[in-house]
């Protein structure tokens, strides 16, 4: 009597020693789990920011391949540059609410940013770690999709464990995303405009200012430019115009190329 009562329990307390804690906090069966399951750590988290390069951003009077219309004293291009630093920062972001189920209960991870607090490695694969929630760690793969396997704090330790039982979420996959920055210069690099000047001498002319950095074109560089009034195509600092028309009193053009 007493060999089969004990066949009768013992599947009971092992299936305790696979729940959290929170449900059976001082089962002896979740204590075994601690005491005989791998232990792993987590590794510090990347930096706050980690820059990804530089990207020049122009703001341009233009529209590549529209046609523009520019009177006398009118610019028919202004062009400036600006120095765009990007950067990846230390978060994700859920955009909307997730059920996750671990052991037939539900919890919700709420829509919100994520910061990383960690990294989880294991063979050659590496995770995110997400922060702590209900005792358990979530994982996110490289490219953010969150995983079934996810770990467990191990009571009493710094330490975590993988737990045995795989989680499963509603939707069936989550991708969180990245979160990125940039820091854009106020001051451009580049910062020139071309003024249409009418027909002189049967010559298309033009006033060009190449101002010093800051300055919105109040100091830097003057010149004029001249080409023959039956021209069709131009190219000046770089881009190549097309000339429709240009009389005395205006151009119509189109910029065909950066």
């Amino acid at each position: 009597m007493r060999q089969a009562l004990s066949i009768l329990i013992l599947p009971f307390l092992m299936s305790c020693s696979l729940m959290p804690n929170e449900w059976y906090e001082d089962s002896q069966g979740f204590r075994d789990i601690h005491q005989s399951a791998a232990s792993y750590s987590i590794l510090p988290p990347p930096a706050e920011t980690i820059f990804t390069g530089s990207e020049t951003v122009y703001q341009n009077n233009y529209v590549l391949n529209e046609t523009m219309l520019a009177r006398v004293g009118e610019a028919v291009l202004r062009v400036q540059a600006f120095k765009k630093d990007n950067f990846v920062s230390r978060e994700f972001v859920l955009e909307k609410p997730v059920t996750a189920t671990v052991y037939s209960t539900e919890m919700t991870l709420p829509a919100k940013k994520y910061p990383i607090f960690g990294i989880f490695e294991q063979g050659n694969e590496t995770f995110y770690v997400l922060p702590k929630f209900n005792h358990m760690y979530f994982l996110l793969n490289m490219h953010g999709e969150l995983q079934s396997k996810f770990l467990y704090e191990m009571k009493g330790s710094d330490k975590v464990t993988i737990f045995p039982d795989r989680a499963k979420f509603s939707p069936s996959t989550v991708r969180m995303k990245r979160v990125f920055t940039s820091e854009q210069q106020k001051l451009p690099f580049l910062d020139f405009e071309v003024i249409y000047d009418g027909i002189r001498n049967n010559q298309i002319i033009l006033f060009y200012k190449n101002a010093v950095p800051g300055t919105n074109g109040g100091s830097g560089s003057f010149d004029t430019l001249a080409y023959p009034a039956d021209s069709t195509m131009i190219s000046v600092e770089g881009r190549l115009l097309r000339i429709l028309r240009a009389d005395k009193e205006q151009m119509s053009y189109i910029v065909v190329k950066d």
